[in-house]
């Protein structure tokens, strides 16, 4: 693998950034040019992004590869996916999946004991607008194509290249996780998105492998989206003691699945 300069190696890591930033610009008009329709219409907006993210993904998945290639062919000590086993089995699996989601709720109920949600609103409009969409449509968009997008874009290429610019992975997941916080775009969801994303860069890190990271993404948006859907917790508020009891359990039940890869 070709040597860089420390200047250059953070280039390459800020690359796959600058091209998202592009390429869903580009791919919104190119869509509404091809079907006729407008993409940001409520009862099609989130097709119209489950078809921008597919379309942007194998860019992003050859981009990959080509790294991980790269890595193989040169120094394994320094690659982004070389060393260690690959932890693939149900216990992995199931605690990848079990520890996102213990993480995403118990960040997002001790948020919303904050003030911050009084203060940044922003996430409400982006709520609002994903619920006006359709079931099936908001499960493509949000539990399919999105964690497989932004898995192979944060974790696969920002992750990895900050990890061999920066030598060291704990750097590389405190800072993959602040830009997968600002790419969700307003404070709340931020802080949020920052807190699942490091799990998502430890358990990636454990395994190896893409496959822990992107399930476990899809398992913390499909326990959103069906909390959403159903309300099952609107009334856990009502109940003296229950909400922090929750929320506790949550945080407690994740740390220990974070630790659980950490120690791999």
């Amino acid at each position: 693998m070709e040597v860089l300069r420390p200047g250059d190696k953070i280039g390459r890591a800020a690359f796959p950034i600058f091209l998202y930033w592009i390429l869903s610009m580009a791919f919104p008009m190119l869509l509404t040019a091809v079907s006729g329709v407008g993409f940001l219409e409520p009862g099609r907006k989130m097709w119209f992004l489950t078809a921008e993210n597919f379309l942007m993904l194998p860019v992003f998945w050859l981009l990959y590869r080509r790294d991980r290639n790269a890595y193989k062919r040169g120094d394994e000590g320094k690659g982004n996916d070389l060393g260690g086993r690959s932890l693939r089995g149900w216990k992995d699996l199931v605690l990848a999946a079990v520890g996102a989601v213990c993480i995403s709720r118990g960040v997002n109920y001790f948020l919303a004991l904050t003030f911050l949600p009084q203060v940044f609103p922003g996430y409400r409009e982006v709520s609002e607008g994903i619920s006006q969409c359709g079931f099936l449509s908001r499960m493509a968009a949000v539990v399919v194509s999105a964690p497989l997008l932004e898995e192979v874009l944060m974790r696969g290429l920002v992750y990895g290249r900050l990890k061999e610019a920066l030598g060291e992975p704990r750097k590389a997941m405190v800072i993959s996780g602040l830009i997968f916080g600002m790419f969700h775009g307003n404070v709340v969801q931020g802080i949020y998105a920052f807190a699942v994303g490091l799990f998502f860069a430890q358990v990636y890190e454990a395994g190896k492998t893409l496959f822990l990271p992107v399930l476990a993404h899809m398992a913390v948006n499909a326990v959103s989206l069906l909390e959403a859907q159903t309300g099952w917790l609107e009334g856990l508020g009502r109940l003296p003691g229950a909400y922090y009891l929750v929320t506790a359990a949550f945080l407690a039940a994740g740390m220990l699945c974070w630790r659980y890869f950490a120690r791999k």
